[in-house]
């Protein structure tokens, strides 16, 4: 059986806030950074392979947990395109994301 290849795009919003986390643990500890920085690429990989996996949060939104680190990533699915629109830290007030949609 062939399985369908998605290809992954991060929008700004996702990539704003990779960026700012990435930076405050570089700030604090750069080989915990490097750990998330893998971790996050790990995560988008999954997603990539299984992208029907992971639960609906939200109409066509669905949810990641990131192993690890307390972050999530919430992302939709249009034909064979990921569209990443959050990556986000599980502190934060999920309306945010929210918006984005």
């Amino acid at each position: 059986m062939k399985t369908k290849k998605f290809s992954i795009e991060l929008s700004d919003e996702a990539e704003t806030d990779f960026d700012k986390s990435f930076e405050y643990y570089f700030k604090e500890n750069p080989k915990v950074a490097n750990r998330f920085f893998r971790r996050i690429n790990a995560s988008i990989e999954d997603i990539k392979l299984n992208p029907f996996t992971f639960p609906f949060v939200h109409k066509d939104v669905r949810k990641y947990v990131v192993k690890k680190f307390p972050f999530v990533i919430y992302y939709q699915i249009n034909n064979s395109t990921i569209r990443i629109i959050a990556i986000f830290h599980t502190s934060r007030n999920p309306k945010i994301w929210n918006n984005r949609v």
